[in-house]
């Protein structure tokens, strides 16, 4: 760990054009050891660049910078340096996302966010503050409040990213996993959520979002979302959201599917009581199933129809909602230790 810090700290000199004799010989060292290196340090580049932008530079500034690592390296681009062999000689493409990045370089994640959080601008680079990082592996759902007083619901699994303070003219977010959003208007600044597939900006409003490197998923129950397709990290088709509205993206194809839901069966795993109306016994189910993080099956497909009212507290365990709701309904439930099956009473 102590070298690794080391790695990152003549890395960050050597851009801000300060780095000592022995810093810049011990970075050429390590870059040459493996083509992991040298793709880690282009890996780290191309996270740079996804934020070099929004700092005010030329890429005339900004590549310049960047051209002396290169050429004191002896790297090529695609990760290789030079002289140095691999298994695999074709050239890699640039993945689509940071979030892609992040798993496929050799130093820590935790050191790669603190190297790149480090760099904006000036004429030259300086340090920048460090982002913050929430995983929800608590077992159930997790409520924290951002820097701008918006307020997020991550499921199970999910982890959020966000700076400490945000910028004065854009509230930048990453997220992996689901999580719904309520936040605060602010015409000034942008609120814009980035996932691998789909770029999702707001200035206040509520909505529920889903993504993974394969799908993503948004559900907007308030105000209205701009969504933006990324591909290679670029936008290339947008849509706007109206509330009561789910837009669903796909690695498989480069579309946005826009169409009409009901807004209970995506956004009521956040809340503490989940209340129906004559609501299909099939659709309750796969609410609960959501709110619980469980696998609930209804054996006899004659019970799906069937309709419940009734306010539960998703606080309670689940099986305590199921003996409420056997007591209305002729049903019997069982479980086998991973799933939950809902029977017609005997």
């Amino acid at each position: 760990m102590e070298a690794e810090n080391r790695i990152n700290e003549w890395i960050i000199r050597f851009i801000e054009g300060d780095c000592p004799d022995d810093g810049m010989h011990e970075l050429l060292e390590w870059v040459r050891e493996s083509p992991e290196h040298a793709e880690t340090l282009f890996g780290m580049k191309d996270l740079y660049d996804r934020n070099r932008f929004r700092k005010g530079l030329t890429e005339q500034e900004i590549d310049a910078g960047w051209a002396r690592i290169v050429a004191e390296c002896g790297i090529r681009e695609g990760g290789l340096p030079s002289g140095s062999r691999s298994r695999d000689t074709a050239p890699k493409p640039r993945r689509r996302g940071r979030f892609v990045l992040l798993r496929r370089v050799g130093i820590s994640v935790a050191a790669c966010i603190a190297l790149v959080l480090a760099f904006t601008v000036s004429s030259h680079l300086v340090r920048q503050e460090e982002w913050i990082v929430v995983t929800n592996d608590t077992g159930s759902q997790d409520h924290l409040i951002l820097p701008d007083g918006s307020g997020v619901w991550l499921y199970y699994g999910a982890s959020i990213s966000y700076p400490e303070h945000f910028e004065k003219n854009r509230r930048d977010i990453r997220l992996t996993g689901e999580a719904f959003f309520d936040v605060v208007a602010d015409r000034t600044r942008p609120f814009v959520v980035e996932t691998p597939l789909l770029e999702v900006e707001v200035l206040g409003t509520r909505f529920n979002l889903s993504a993974s490197d394969e799908a993503a998923q948004v559900v907007l129950e308030s105000g209205s979302v701009n969504l933006g397709r990324l591909e290679a990290g670029e936008v290339v088709r947008q849509v706007l959201l109206k509330p009561g509205e789910m837009a669903e993206v796909s690695s498989r194809d480069d579309g946005i599917a826009v169409s009409e839901v009901d807004l209970q069966l995506y956004l009521s795993w956040k809340d503490k009581y989940l209340t129906v109306r004559s609501q299909r016994l099939e659709d309750v189910m796969r609410m609960l199933s959501k709110s619980y993080n469980t696998t609930i099956r209804i054996a006899d497909r004659t019970l799906c129809e069937e309709r419940l009212s009734g306010r539960f507290d998703q606080r309670q365990p689940l099986e305590t909602i199921f003996r409420i709701i056997d007591s209305v309904m002729p049903i019997r439930y069982e479980f086998d230790g991973s799933v939950w099956t809902i029977l017609p009473r005997q």
